[in-house]
């Protein structure tokens, strides 16, 4: 590809960007009791997403840690072979 294809690419794209309709607004509240709810919801929804994904990735970790710890022993128990086999070749 080329310059020349590349600048009218780029140059399509921008003046397509201009034939997407604008995204609605959220409807504004009539008062700050509602406008205060609104957020205070939209907070509790966040908070309730980070919880779920801290909560996965914890789950994640600690099936990563039963592993390592796992291989570990297969390693510990390797290592002690391998000592006692050439303790006892010598």
């Amino acid at each position: 590809m080329n310059w020349m294809q590349l600048a009218l690419q780029l140059t399509r794209a921008a003046m397509s960007i201009g034939d997407e309709p604008p995204p609605p607004q959220p409807e504004t509240p009539r008062d700050l009791g509602e406008a205060l709810a609104q957020q205070f919801a939209l907070i509790d929804r966040n908070i309730e997403a980070v919880a779920r994904m801290v909560n996965a990735q914890n789950q994640r970790l600690e099936r990563e840690l039963k592993r390592q710890k796992i291989w570990n022993y297969a390693l510990m128990a390797g290592l002690v072979i391998a000592i006692t086999v050439a303790l006892i070749r010598a």
